[in-house]
């Protein structure tokens, strides 16, 4: 299919806006493409990836046919960026129910902490071909 991990993000979220820009920062190997579930292109890549239409309330990574959620999402995307993020791969060995639990807590609270968009994030011209 692809050599690249498709991040799907909300696009309304401050707190994901931010981590896909961290994201773009720190992807030295150019791994990550990128698409706001509430767009058309992700509302079309979700649809085609078998993903709920109204989204999972997760951060969502799609490499090849599988699909990664919440806690194992994030420690995937940590391990794709290389050293020293993938050394946060070690609470792999933490059960995933405290691992989502604790994703869970961070979710519930990211608008308040952060607030929200009222539109999608507009990726800048060098962005544009790390976005689907």
């Amino acid at each position: 299919m692809t050599n690249h991990a498709v991040v799907v993000f909300d696009g309304e979220c401050s707190f994901c806006n931010r981590w896909v820009d961290f994201l773009l920062r720190f992807d030295r190997k150019d791994v990550f493409r990128f698409t706001a579930r509430q767009s058309e292109s992700g509302a079309a890549f979700s649809l085609r990836s078998g993903l709920p239409a109204g989204g999972t309330g997760s951060i969502v990574v799609v490499e090849d046919e599988r699909i990664l959620l919440r806690s194992d999402a994030v420690l995937r995307i940590l391990s794709l960026l290389g050293f020293p993020f993938s050394l946060l791969a070690v609470f792999r060995i933490v059960p995933v129910a405290l691992r989502d639990a604790a994703y869970d807590l961070i979710a519930r609270y990211r608008t308040r902490w952060l607030g929200k968009k009222i539109v999608c994030r507009v990726p800048t011209f060098a962005e544009r071909h790390r976005f689907i």
